[in-house]
């Protein structure tokens, strides 16, 4: 009789590696402490909807920038195509910064320092300790430019204790993706300690240009920050940071699609080759562009505590003062084709200099109303300088270009022109006219403005019963910009022959000296939170926020200079919980948001004009959680958004240009662009212990469903819905500190496009972004 109860060693080592060690603790979720409001909170405890991911999910998952953060945190969307100018989307509100004067809606801060420009948004993501989303908003306490949310980004420190610790990890992927970073920190006593992080990126690219033989998505970072901690008694503690990082990369690595016939055949008169198809990875643009980006970062913060005080159980004051320099240089084809017709030379120099004074206390009761008490007020001064000189140059190819049928349409703004039928075939042969006429020929945008921003704000955490929360506050912001926008036709001949880029792009010169705006705004907020129990929670709040005006500094005419600031204000209904013993993290917010006066950009053929929209709409869910699962080696973690965002009212949008240059439509009623109506991850993680080693394997599924890349919703710029599935296996020593894994992303390679815009001199030709394809990549690394 065979007997099929017998234990074998194989099924003992089975039993042994699947099952939790002997006298292992029940598991529970670990506390989530934030800072999403000026203060150390449990993430549980935050009326505000907010995502947190740990700079160790961040490193397991090999994330390198809030592009990938952001397709963890539901209704979020961020896209660096052009790193100068990052479109950054929440709720489905955002900025697309192709605009310089544009400034972002939503607000990126790092260690307490509030950045200005979206540029800032590639700089610095290396060795944290934190990634913090926060959505709606957040004008109480961050201010102006946050009316969609904030990006919180948090630096790691010196070590807790005294010695020594540091990390270093190295990363390879496929097409020369490498990233070397690492970090030590040291703390000599209590009162002194320092860390010292540095990152080295490098990326060889997958875009093929095949006029000039070289990728076209390549990239070099380098970056180093150093942060000093020093403690000269009890009640004082000081910190400074210092940070500096410098990007080079070929630019841009964009391509055409939907070329017709008309265009193809002039094309192909310069590259044999072109091609339209946008998932291919392939280019044909005849101008090396280029991009630099270097920017320098000093911060100092302070804490005084003057212990009991005014009646105050404890009474303390910080400050924080920083300034950064931020430097953009770029050369590129705005054609992005073979032949050379346009190119754009700019350089954007950038100034901030900020100030923080707060005060922030907690009492027994208020004025003997009421439980504990927490309260914080302070006031914030911003200045900044923003320079920028932007060259538009005429191409030697435009001779040839004005003989075809996209010429026609461009100076014509109608589809509906003969065409030439030679063009394609004498596309190649007539002599460059600007070396004829003009020499030199080019159109000059030259901006200044200055920037100034003063505020107050305060804001209570009022425990009113041992079951009632209230949380209100206030900001009063002040700001003047002082704007000079200037437009200037410059060739050899001017006065005695046209100078031929003003005429192609129809620019007039205009200088109309200093524009001045001032603004006033109150951003008020108020939550009310219900305690349940210890593990439940639920809240509801209002806040409002604003996005300043300003100038065009990309203007043609110089007519309709000035923009109106946008307006916002929501409302939340949220859940936090935490359920079956611990195990099971459930948040969940329920928001409807109105915008007024939203800031856009349409498309005018060659760049994007900036209007305000009339009034938008965003409402939905956003759901977070975390389940420990019985099976005690998996844990399982997911976030779902669903968004409903709509224009309200928008008579005057512009039309895709299929309708005519110009044309313009009522998108009343119709979606906002980068809303996907479903975003979702799924990410399932197991985890054994075999002795001494940590086995732990990760699959990440993330969704997105079909959405539009541009304002006028041309269906062209459609991005379809999206599945993609990324992985990773590593060992880890518990005891002597290294690590390897191998992992993917997008495993199943989907050829998906990011973005699709107009593109510049042929009328109904689309320039689309391509994500990345699929990505093997194996890392190393070691702690101490």
């Amino acid at each position: 009789m065979t007997n099929n109860n017998r234990v074998t060693p194989l099924s003992l080592a089975l039993a042994l590696l699947c099952s939790p060690a002997l006298g292992q603790h029940p598991r529970v979720i670990e506390e989530v402490v934030v800072t999403a409001q000026k203060t150390t909170q449990s993430l549980q405890d935050v009326p505000i909807s907010v995502s947190a991911l740990s700079g160790e999910f961040m490193q397991d998952n090999a994330i390198g920038d809030l592009v990938e953060v952001s397709t963890y945190v539901p209704n979020v969307r961020v896209e660096f195509t052009s790193p100068s100018s990052p479109q950054v989307f929440i709720r489905g509100f955002g900025t697309n910064t192709f605009n310089p004067s544009f400034e972002p809606a939503v607000g990126l801060v790092q260690d307490e320092i509030f950045f200005g420009r979206g540029t800032y948004f590639t700089e610095s993501m290396f060795d944290l300790e934190r990634v913090e989303v926060l959505r709606g908003p957040q004008g109480t306490l961050f201010g102006k430019n946050t009316i969609a949310g904030v990006f919180s980004v948090s630096s790691k420190g010196a070590p807790a204790e005294e010695g020594t610790e540091g990390n270093l990890a190295y990363k390879h992927g496929d097409f020369g993706d490498t990233r070397l970073e690492g970090a030590i920190g040291y703390r000599s006593s209590p009162s002194f300690g320092i860390r010292l992080a540095a990152m080295l990126a490098d990326r060889d690219g997958r875009m093929e240009n095949t006029k000039l033989d070289r990728k076209e998505d390549t990239r070099d970072q380098d970056a180093f920050r150093a942060k000093l901690e020093w403690n000269p008694s009890d009640a004082l503690d000081l910190e400074l940071v210092a940070q500096t990082s410098e990007s080079n990369l070929n630019f841009w690595p964009r391509q055409l699609m939907n070329l017709d016939q008309d265009t193809r055949d002039y094309l192909s008169a310069f590259d044999p080759e072109i091609e339209d198809d946008p998932t291919n990875f392939q280019t044909s643009f005849n101008t090396p562009g280029e991009m630099f980006i270097g920017s320098d970062t000093v911060l100092m913060r302070g804490n005084y505590s003057f212990g009991e005080l005014l009646g105050l159980n404890e009474l303390t004051s910080t400050v924080v003062v920083g300034v950064s320099w931020l430097d953009v240089e770029q050369f590129q084809d705005l054609d992005v084709s073979p032949a050379d017709l346009l190119n754009l030379d700019e350089v954007d120099d950038y100034r901030q200099e900020s100030l923080e004074w707060r005060f922030g206390g907690h009492a027994d009761s208020l004025f003997g109303v009421g439980n504990h008490v927490e309260f914080l007020a302070g006031a914030y001064y911003f200045q900044s300088d923003f320079h920028i000189i932007a060259d538009v140059i005429i191409g030697q190819d435009i001779a040839s270009y004005a003989t075809t049928k996209d010429a026609q349409q461009l100076l014509s703004g109608s589809n509906t022109v003969p065409g030439n039928p030679l063009g394609g075939a004498i596309g190649g042969f007539l002599p460059p006219l600007t070396g004829t006429v003009n020499p030199t020929d080019f159109y000059r945008f030259d901006f200044f403005q200055d920037t100034e921003a003063l505020a107050l704000f305060g804001q209570l955490v009022w425990d009113l019963t041992e079951k009632w929360t209230l949380t209100p506050g206030i900001r009063i912001n002040r700001e003047t910009k002082l704007s000079t926008p200037t437009g200037t036709s410059v060739c050899t001949n001017k006065g005695t022959a046209p100078c031929i880029t003003s005429t192609v792009i129809s620019a007039n010169d205009y200088a109309p000296g200093e524009i001045e705006r001032t603004e006033n705004n109150l951003s008020p907020k108020v939550a009310l939170t219900y305690y349940i129990n210890n593990d439940i929670s639920m809240y509801g709040s209002w806040s409002k926020g604003f996005k300043s005006g300003g100038v065009n500094s990309i203007s043609f005419t110089g007519e309709d200079l000035e923009y109106e600031p946008e307006k916002a204000q929501s409302w939340e209904l949220g859940l936090r919980s935490q359920l079956m013993n611990n195990t099971l993290k459930f948040n969940a917010t329920a928001y409807r948001m109105e915008f007024d006066d939203l800031q856009v950009l349409a498309f005018n053929g060659l760049f994007f004009d900036v209007t305000n929209a009339a009034s938008a709409i965003s409402q939905g869910l956003e759901l977070d959680i975390q389940w420990l699962t019985p099976y005690a080696p998996l844990t399982i973690n997911s976030s779902l958004g669903y968004l409903d965002a709509t224009y309200d009212k928008y008579p005057s949008a512009p039309a895709p240009i299929a309708e005519g240059q110009g044309a313009q439509q009522d998108l009343g009623g119709k979606t906002l662009a980068f809303a996907p109506e479903y975003n979702g991850t799924l990410s399932p993680v197991l985890e054994y212990t075999f002795g001494n080693f940590l086995l732990k394997t990760a699959l990440n599924i993330n969704y997105q469903s079909s959405h539009f890349t541009d304002t006028d919703l041309d269906p062209n710029t459609e991005i379809p819905s999206t599945v993609t599935y990324s992985a990773h296996l590593s060992l880890k020593s518990l005891d002597d500190g290294w690590a390897i894994s191998i992992g993917g992303k997008n495993l199943t390679d989907e050829r998906e496009l990011n973005q699709v815009i107009d593109t510049a001199m042929f009328p109904g030709t689309y320039n689309p972004s391509q994500n990345p394809g699929r990505e093997l990549f194996t890392k190393v690394s070691f702690r101490w």
